[in-house]
C-alpha cells in the first residue's frame, strides 16, 4: 500500500469570487518558455462507470495574448497565478498529447509549474482528478479502497483517452491533436497509472509512451511490467521515502528490460520533487490568519521536495520540467536528436544519473 502523497490543492480553479481571493504571485516561468500557455477547465462523465465525472484542467501551447492569468485555488479564499492565461487562442498547429496523472491525496491542479512547463515546450496536457483518491475525498473519509481505486484510475485514463481523440470535446474547441504523438504520465500513483495502462492484457495503442515520475510500481504485477513494450521513462528521487528507489524504481528497472527504458537519478529529490509544495511552501508566509493546522501541514511537508527542508524548489521542479519533456521529445519522434542533446547534458550534471539513452 502506498503512503499518501501530499501534495495538496483543493480541487477547484477561478472558484472563489475576485473580490474574496488572495492572489498571490507563483513567479515567471521555471524554465526558458518555447511558447506562451494557455489553460482550460472542463468536466466530462463516463456513462460505462455510472456516470463517473472526471473534472480536467488542460494546458496547452498558445498565442501571446493579454486575456486573464488563471488563478489556481490552494485554499477557499486563497489561490496562485502563474503563467497561463484563460482561454487563450491556441496554436494553429497540431500538438502532442500528455495525460497526467496526480499522486494519492493529490489533485489535477497539484502540479501547475510542470504542467505548465510542459505546455510551454509544446504539449497539450490533460490533468484529470481522480475522485476516490482525491485530497478531499480523504479528508471527508470517503477515499476508495486500493483495488477499486486502481480500476478507477485505469478506467479514467481510458476514457479521456477516448474523449479527448474520440469525440472532439468542444472544451478543445481550436486546440488541435496529434494523435501519433500520445503520452501517459504521473507522479507516485499516477506513475502507477500510467505504467498500469501501457501494461494492460490488451495494450491500447493509441499510447506511445509512459513514465512515471517518483513512481509507485512496487504493487503492479510482474507481468503487468513485463507486458509494456512503448518507451518508458522513470524518474526517481534518492529522497524519496513514500516510494524508495530500492522497493520501486529498482524493481521496475529489471522488469522493464524488454522496452525501450530509460532511468533518470536525481541526488537532492524526495517525493514532492515534481509537485507544488515547494511553491507552497513559499507562499504559505504570505496569508494571513492561516489555521494552525494548514501552517503544520505545510511544514510537514518541508523535506518533501529536495530531502532537505529550506532548499530552493525551482531547480528541482525546472529540472523535472526538462527531463520529462525531452524524453517525451525524443520518445515520441519530436526532434530526437536535439532532445538527445539535452539529456546527454542533463546526464553530465553532477548528482544526476540517467541509464538507457
Amino acid at each position: 500500500v502506498c503512503s499518501p502523497d501530499v501534495a495538496t490543492t483543493v480541487p477547484s480553479m477561478n472558484t472563489t469570487p475576485a473580490s474574496n481571493r488572495v492572489v498571490l504571485e507563483a513567479g515567471g516561468p521555471l524554465v526558458a518558455p518555447r511558447h506562451a500557455v494557455g489553460t482550460r477547465s472542463a468536466v466530462v462523465v463516463d456513462p460505462a462507470r455510472d456516470d463517473r465525472v472526471l473534472a480536467l484542467e488542460v494546458w496547452y501551447p498558445a498565442q501571446a495574448c493579454d486575456a486573464p492569468l488563471a488563478v489556481y485555488d490552494i485554499l477557499p479564499g486563497v489561490g496562485f497565478t502563474a503563467s497561463a492565461r484563460v482561454d487563450a487562442p491556441p496554436l494553429d498547429a497540431p500538438a502532442p498529447l500528455l495525460v497526467w496523472s496526480h499522486g494519492r491525496t493529490g489533485t489535477r491542479s497539484a502540479y501547475v509549474m510542470l504542467c505548465e512547463g510542459l505546455a510551454a515546450r509544446g504539449y497539450v496536457v490533460v490533468a484529470p482528478d481522480h475522485p476516490g483518491d482525491t485530497l478531499t475525498d480523504w479528508m471527508l473519509g470517503v477515499a476508495a479502497d486500493d483495488p477499486t481505486n486502481n480500476d478507477n484510475r485505469v478506467g479514467d485514463a481510458q476514457h479521456l483517452l477516448d474523449v479527448l481523440l474520440a469525440d472532439a470535446p468542444a472544451f478543445l474547441d481550436g486546440i488541435e491533436l496529434d494523435a501519433d504523438r500520445v503520452a501517459l504520465a504521473g507522479h507516485s500513483y499516477g506513475g502507477w497509472t500510467a505504467l498500469a495502462v501501457a501494461g494492460l492484457a490488451e495494450p491500447d495503442p493509441r499510447v506511445r509512451a509512459v513514465a512515471g515520475l517518483q513512481s509507485l510500481t512496487s504493487t503492479l504485477g510482474r507481468d503487468v511490467l513485463e507486458r509494456i513494450s512503448v518507451p518508458t521513462l522513470l524518474l526517481v528521487g534518492q529522497c524519496d521515502t513514500t516510494t524508495p528507489p530500492a522497493t520501486n524504481a529498482d524493481r521496475a528497472a529489471h522488469l522493464l528490460r524488454g522496452t525501450e527504458f530509460v532511468r533518470v537519478d536525481l541526488d537532492a529529490a524526495g517525493h514532492q520533487a515534481c509537485s507544488d509544495v515547494g511553491l507552497y511552501l513559499e507562499l504559505a508566509p504570505q496569508v494571513a490568519d492561516l489555521p494552525d493546522v494548514v501552517v503544520e501541514y505545510v511544514q510537514s511537508m518541508a523535506d518533501g521536495v529536495t530531502g532537505t527542508a529550506g532548499d530552493p524548489w525551482r531547480p528541482t521542479v525546472a529540472l523535472h520540467v526538462q527531463v520529462l519533456g525531452a524524453w517525451l521529445d525524443h520518445a515520441l519522434g519530436r526532434d530526437p536528436d536535439a532532445a538527445r542533446t539535452e539529456l546527454q547534458a542533463v546526464a553530465a550534471t553532477p548528482g544526476i544519473r540517467v541509464s538507457g539513452l
